[in-house]
């Protein structure tokens, strides 16, 4: 009976903004979903990308240098702690990622 007056009170232009509305939030949720995704996939690219960079400096400075051992340790160095933090980051964004 309740039901059935609040039915009533609703007209057919109201249902239609309200239909509408429910259709846009469900668009914005889905870009939202796909955003973070894309996002997330972009950031553990370039993370990937930024070590591979680091490790062809690594070679090739060891290949033009083998007598400067401190430079290449350096480089050795950044290059490995650059790699362990992309791993790290990958593994926290693929956590992030899986919540979705």
């Amino acid at each position: 009976m309740v039901m059935k007056k609040i039915l009533e009170k609703i007209t057919k232009k109201d249902w239609k903004a309200h239909r509408r509305h429910i259709v846009i939030n469900g668009e914005f949720n889905k870009f939202k979903k796909a955003f973070r995704s894309n996002f997330l996939t972009l950031m553990i690219s370039s993370l990937g990308l930024l070590v591979a960079l680091t490790w062809n400096n690594f070679w090739n400075a060891w290949v033009a240098t083998l007598s400067a051992e401190n430079s290449i340790m350096y480089k050795f160095y950044i290059a490995i702690s650059l790699t362990l933090f992309a791993v790290v980051m990958t593994y926290m964004f693929s956590r992030i990622k899986g919540q979705d």
